[in-house]
């Protein structure tokens, strides 16, 4: 298991970002993972739990505490803007979004670039569209209610999101419509829609870590530029439009500021090694 990742107090503090990036819409609680050097020493932690269980579970528990602190710290502020601006918050995590791409394409490309992999975004692009057309046909492009499965739903695809670098699927949520109701069920400790969903993401997580190891290892650039596809139609599925006058203006200065820290916050050194070439 790769040691890096800092101390327990750094290993909290990351995992709180972490876990306020994985309620954020336009964040992803996996590129950040990836940028503070995590991510594959999580892969490896979690692989490795029945080979050496306490090891592991020394690495991961300060990673744990910190993200169910961002997770349960970040719900209300989030609900509160999302309720006041929501219009200037999408555009600010819009700003986010494509701020975070150049050091998600760096990252896609250590390996080096193949036009092959495109076909990557390609799909992913499909995934999402195909997701979008099965909730127009399922509800008529009415929001989801919000019941038990759909929390369940939206715990997976948290979890999907922490798993695979790249992927905001808060976006998704947003567009079933059952992101604020599952914020609101995390700000009211609604303990049985909380169960279904962390039993959602605990089963993603479970399912799919020793999978994405395997396909981040075997076919790296595939991998990247197909999160770098479902993240960019996740975007396109709630563009909110453009607003006039002072709307405007704010709109714009928020998607700027945010795009600028984003983009100089992913640049920083992961701590992560250059990966070999393919």
């Amino acid at each position: 298991m790769q040691k890096n990742g800092g101390s327990f107090w750094v290993r909290m503090i990351k995992g709180m970002v972490i876990g306020v990036a994985a309620m954020l819409p336009g964040a992803s609680g996996g590129v950040l993972a990836v940028s503070m050097g995590v991510y594959k020493p999580v892969i490896d932690a979690v692989t490795s739990l029945f080979k050496s269980f306490i090891k592991s579970v020394k690495y991961l528990l300060p990673l744990g505490i910190g993200g169910l602190m961002g997770l349960f710290g970040t719900g209300r502020a989030v609900e509160a803007l999302l309720a006041s601006f929501k219009i200037s918050v999408m555009w600010a995590l819009i700003g986010m979004v494509l701020g975070g791409l150049p050091s998600l394409i760096k990252e896609a490309n250590q390996r080096g670039f193949k036009a092959r992999y495109l076909l990557g975004s390609l799909l992913g692009i499909a995934i999402i569209g195909g997701t979008a057309l099965l909730q127009l046909k399922l509800t008529g492009g009415e929001p989801l209610p919000f019941k038990w499965y759909t929390a369940v739903l939206g715990g997976a695809l948290i979890g999907l999101g922490t798993v695979i670098p790249g992927i905001s699927t808060s976006f998704i949520m947003m567009y079933l419509g059952i992101y604020e109701p599952f914020l609101n069920a995390l700000n009211t400790f609604n303990i049985p829609k909380l169960f279904c969903a962390g039993a959602g993401a605990f089963a993603v997580i479970v399912l799919l870590i020793a999978a994405a190891k395997r396909l981040f290892d075997r076919h790296y650039g595939y991998a990247y530029y197909g999160a770098m596809g479902l993240l960019l139609a996740s975007v396109a599925l709630i563009f909110p439009g453009f607003r006039s006058g002072w709307g405007l203006a704010i709109d714009a200065a928020l998607f700027i500021a945010c795009f600028v820290v984003t983009y100089f916050l992913c640049g920083l050194p992961s701590g992560e090694s250059k990966q070999p070439a393919e």
